[in-house]
Order: C-alpha cells, then structure tokens, then sequence
C-alpha cells in the first residue's frame, strides 16, 4: 500500500528542506502533528518522537536522508513500518516537492485502514498549506 502526492512551488529548494528538516515546527504546516522532537541533527538514523491526531504517539528513525533532496522517515508500528519519504525535484524552472507514504509489514492492512487512509485524505491539504508557507519566507 503506497500513495504519493506532488506539488510545484516557486519556494527554493533550500527553504524546502530547511522546512522539512525543522522537526519542532512540524506542526506549523501539517495540522495533523501536535507535536515532534528529534534528538541531535537531522541526518540518518538520528531519531525522534511524534505526536499526531491520526495515530499514537511514535518514535521515529531517518532511515536514509540526503541533504537538500530526500529523506525517509521510518515509523515503528505494531508488527508493520510506517514510512514517510520527502523528495525535492525540478519542473519548469519550479520546485516539485513529493511526498511519498506506505506501510510494511504483517498488519500493514490493518495499519492502512486506521492511520493510512487518513493520511492520504489530509496530504493535499498539508501540502498545499506547507507550499503557502514556504513561498512566503523571503530566500
């Protein structure tokens, strides 16, 4: 079970990414956090804790980052993993940001049913608030 959602914005790529690495302020664009911490800086496998309205309270790995393009982030469930990857791409002269998100594992059907398909009902509208945000901070 994969969905992936794309959207252009005339942000900078580094605005983007500076952005998506404030794990703090999470909650700033994406209505469904209430709140996310990490511990040390943002590069792979440095962890954190987030708190959302769609599921419980999850500590969380970034399982592969590259800066200013990708990362992916690895969420623990009950016998399945939540990931959530990040990519920052080019179109037209135009950043296309993407959002990629799919749960592995033996309950991963049943993961998708309680958290998965409410993700995919708030991703557009997360991301279209994150663009309106990252196309007013001033490079």
């Amino acid at each position: 079970m994969q969905y992936a959602h794309s959207i252009l914005t005339t942000a900078s790529p580094e605005t983007i990414w500076k952005l998506w690495t404030d794990v703090k302020n999470w909650k700033s664009w994406d209505e469904a956090v209430q709140d996310s911490n990490l511990t040390g800086d943002f590069k792979t496998d440095a962890e954190g804790i987030v708190t959302t309205e769609i599921g419980p309270r999850a500590k969380f790995t970034i399982a592969s980052c590259t800066p200013n393009f990708t990362y992916t982030m690895d969420t623990k469930l009950l016998l399945a993993h939540l990931y959530v990857r990040r990519l920052i791409g080019y179109h037209n002269n135009k950043t296309i940001i993407t959002n990629e998100v799919w749960i592995e594992g033996p309950l991963s059907s049943f993961w998708w049913t309680i958290i998965g398909k409410k993700y995919l009902a708030m991703l557009p509208k997360i991301m279209d608030r994150f663009k309106k945000i990252a196309e007013s901070i001033a490079d």
